[in-house]
């Protein structure tokens, strides 16, 4: 599992979309943390190619992974500078399904990365 999810972010961060074929089932559901959701290996290139070509995944790095067999939770932070514009970041989780080594399903849950302590001095 680990494997996998860090292999996916490399290519993330290197703009590699051939590596996509032996990342993601034919089928896979990617769900990013905007609620927009890309059905089939096809949808999720069309989209890594979109967000590959308008800017850059400057960090993508890994918290910790919670590994249960064909499913896997990752903690990650996660850094993109916009062409032209300024860098944006958050942390987030992501919930990954896999199926015969490759991932089905990517569910993203994300949270801003400045945090507030409200009720601390």
């Amino acid at each position: 599992m680990q494997e996998l999810i860090e292999k996916y972010l490399q290519a993330a961060k290197e703009k590699n979309i051939q590596a996509l074929d032996d990342i993601f089932t034919e089928h896979a559901v990617y769900i990013e943390s905007t609620g927009a959701i890309y059905n089939g290996l096809a949808q999720i290139k069309m989209w890594f190619e979109q967000v590959t070509a308008g800017g850059d995944v400057t960090a993508w790095d890994v918290k910790r992974i919670f590994d249960m067999g064909d499913t896997g939770v990752v903690e990650w932070y996660f850094e993109y500078q916009i062409a032209g514009a300024d860098v944006f970041s958050f942390d987030g989780v992501s919930i990954v399904e896999t199926e015969n080594g490759k991932i089905k399903k990517w569910s993203e849950f994300a949270q801003t990365k400045d945090k507030t302590y409200p009720f601390e001095g």
